[in-house]
């Protein structure tokens, strides 16, 4: 559902429809105040069609990725703001747009909207991972690492290799061990 705390209630005055009524005498004051009326009409509709593009935007993501807000970033599958676009007719600027700046509450907290959508790569057994869980495999295997014997960022890549089938390259998996903030093995 969508939370319109922060969406101000819009509408028209009564004060402007009582002015339009009486300036039928004056046909330029009538015809000024009737093209300002229809403006602010346009802009009402055009509040209310955004509020109703989020909400079957999010209704998509929802459906698209139903683990990722219920079990976190290991379950997001890749998904494109294309995909989601072309499933629901309108533009990918639109998609763009409308998740800028918007959050979601889940299971998982609050998350942005825009966190719902990442990129990925097909895995050897033919599914696919996205970027969000890859990062999430990078940061277990470290945390389940002996603290003796640190893996090197290329041994990491044998590993998603061998236990997930993703192939990434070193420099992946250094960028996502950045990320979170996780030295190099021989820092560990």
């Amino acid at each position: 559902s969508l939370v319109r705390d922060r969406i101000p209630e819009v509408r028209l005055s009564k004060a402007a429809q009582i002015a339009l009524s009486k300036t039928k005498g004056d046909k330029r004051l009538h015809e000024f105040l009737l093209k300002k009326i229809e403006r602010a009409r346009w802009f009402i509709d055009a509040i209310g069609q955004r509020c109703e593009t989020l909400l079957r935007i999010s209704k998509c993501l929802v459906e698209r990725q139903r683990d990722f807000p219920d079990y976190g970033p290991e379950r997001q599958q890749p998904l494109k703001m294309q995909e989601v676009a072309d499933e629901l007719g309108i533009d990918i600027s639109t998609v763009s747009r409308a998740v800028r700046g918007q959050w979601a509450q889940t299971p998982q907290g609050v998350l942005r909207l825009k966190s719902f959508f990442s990129g990925g790569q097909r895995t050897s057994s033919g599914g696919s991972a996205s970027r969000a869980s890859i990062q999430e495999r990078v940061r277990e295997i470290i945390s389940a690492e002996d603290a003796n014997s640190p893996y090197s960022d290329e041994e990491i890549v044998r590993i998603l290799r061998e236990r997930n089938g993703v192939r990434i390259a070193r420099r992946t998996v250094t960028k996502y061990r950045k990320a979170f903030n996780i030295p190099a093995s021989t820092m560990r």
